[in-house]
């Protein structure tokens, strides 16, 4: 198959390539930056360098693809998040339908069923309906990974300086995490397999609560007092603006994290749950450790 991917080589492009190029399919990788051509080359893919907001350029790169993967990138910064990812994917439906395109699998979210009261993930549920209501009549798979276990990346600094996890969740509510890992199998399957008319499919990895991340973190990094620590949405909001986190996006975060802590957040994950990757929070703890070290 020929298989155009958008989002250069990220957390999960990296091994999503990997496999497809091990099984035999030909793989274009779109990214903006020139510097990545020799390493998406090393992969076996074909690089096309472009802007995905250029419609033209997608249009000409989609051309002749069997399947293409659509992931929306840079749409933190703005000051309406929403218009921005209404903007891309509108842009994503337009160069599909004029390159006559027939699959695509779209990288969405949890809590993508949802609505503006869920915050900054409220993108995904824009995003979806976009590429359902202007592409009709296609097969459209919405892969809807669970949060990131690198996510908590974010947390070194206040780890290293304080031992602590800060968080305006329930410290003990269960939460979904997933490994880019395990996400890229789930995404190969949905390109290379196409399922009929318009489908969704979460994945996760593991299912923990911020006190067992902190204890497991803190045993891989030999940290037995690291603790996670429930601040105030306003402490949280100052403190990811004082990181350099746009206001706006800010805002959103905080109510997702809120959203998720006062309501049933995972109730259609729940009710469509899916078999969870091999990656687990311990696995991840490794990595984490060997970060820090570097940091």
């Amino acid at each position: 198959m020929k298989i155009i991917l958008t989002g250069s080589l990220g957390h999960i492009n990296a091994p999503l390539v990997q496999q497809l190029i091990a099984a035999h399919h030909t793989v274009t990788v779109i990214s903006h930056n020139p510097q990545r051509q020799a390493a998406i080359t090393a992969l076996g893919a074909i690089p096309a360098i472009g802007s995905i907001t250029d419609q033209a350029f997608l249009t000409r790169t989609f051309t002749g693809a069997d399947a293409v993967y659509l992931i929306i990138t840079s749409a933190t910064g703005g000051a309406d998040l929403f218009a921005a990812g209404r903007q891309q994917a509108t842009i994503y439906a337009n160069a599909v339908r004029a390159a006559g395109v027939t699959h695509v699998v779209n990288l969405s979210s949890v809590g993508a069923n949802l609505g503006p009261e869920v915050g900054s993930l409220h993108i995904y549920n824009v995003i979806e309906g976009v590429l359902t209501r202007q592409l009709p009549g296609m097969n459209l798979t919405f892969i809807r990974p669970t949060g990131m276990f690198y996510n908590l990346f974010s947390q070194l600094t206040s780890i290293r300086q304080h031992h602590a996890i800060y968080t305006n969740s329930q410290l003990d509510q269960r939460n979904s995490w997933v490994a880019p890992a395990d996400i890229a199998p789930v995404v190969a399957q949905a390109l290379t397999d196409p399922q009929p008319g318009v489908t969704s499919q979460y994945v996760a990895s593991d299912e923990r609560s911020f006190t067992e991340v902190a204890a497991t973190l803190g045993a891989a990094l030999n940290f037995p007092d690291l603790q996670a620590i429930q601040i105030s949405d306003t402490t949280m909001l100052a403190n990811l603006i004082q990181a350099g986190m746009p206001t706006e996006f800010a805002t959103q975060y905080v109510k997702t994290t809120a959203y998720e802590r006062d309501h049933d957040f995972y109730a259609d994950y729940q009710a469509h749950h899916p078999v969870l990757g091999p990656t687990k929070l311990s696995d991840f703890a490794q990595e984490f450790a060997q970060v820090y070290a570097q940091s």
